[in-house]
């Protein structure tokens, strides 16, 4: 398995789906060794927003942070190098982005995890729809962080064989 250096959480707007997975990672990886570090970026961000305050209610029920930044960001191609990891919320999301990035490293985050489907947006819905949709991307972030651990311990076994 391929050695990343950084995870790029990718949704369209960047002002809840992806913020929100790269808070998760960042909290869930915190005090471990050797682990990609991440941010979030947006597909289409026409102008810079701010975080959707839903992201932050969510966040601070869960003793959480939002990520490095507190309004949209636009993913430009110097976020992505040959070792970055990409995982979009969405399968239509993953084509854009292959529209315009040519790298093997996209997928979306329940690809990356074995689990074929999409993160559903609550854009609109009750609090019990973004309560779900924090449980679905913090299980599929949790086990994003198991799949890189595992991927780490092996490289340390063989390097420790040579």
């Amino acid at each position: 398995m391929k050695r990343y250096s950084k995870i790029i959480f990718l949704c369209t707007g960047n002002t809840y789906l992806s913020p929100l997975a790269e808070a998760m990672y960042r909290q869930y990886t915190a005090g471990m060794e050797g682990m990609p570090e991440c941010c979030s970026r947006g597909l289409v961000v026409l102008f810079s927003e701010p975080i959707s305050p839903k992201v932050n209610v969510l966040l601070s029920q869960h003793d959480m942070q939002p990520g490095g930044h507190e309004s949209s960001v636009r993913l430009s191609p110097e976020d992505v190098a040959e070792d970055t990891l990409c995982l979009t919320m969405t399968f239509s999301e993953k084509v854009a982005f292959l529209e315009n990035y040519q790298t093997e490293n996209v997928f979306t985050l329940g690809e990356f995890v074995g689990e074929d489907t999409d993160i559903v947006d609550p854009y609109g819905g009750e609090e019990e729809q973004y309560a779900q949709c924090f449980e679905h991307i913090a299980g599929r972030v949790h086990k994003v962080i198991e799949i890189l651990s595992v991927e780490k311990l092996f490289e340390s076994d063989q390097d420790e064989e040579k």
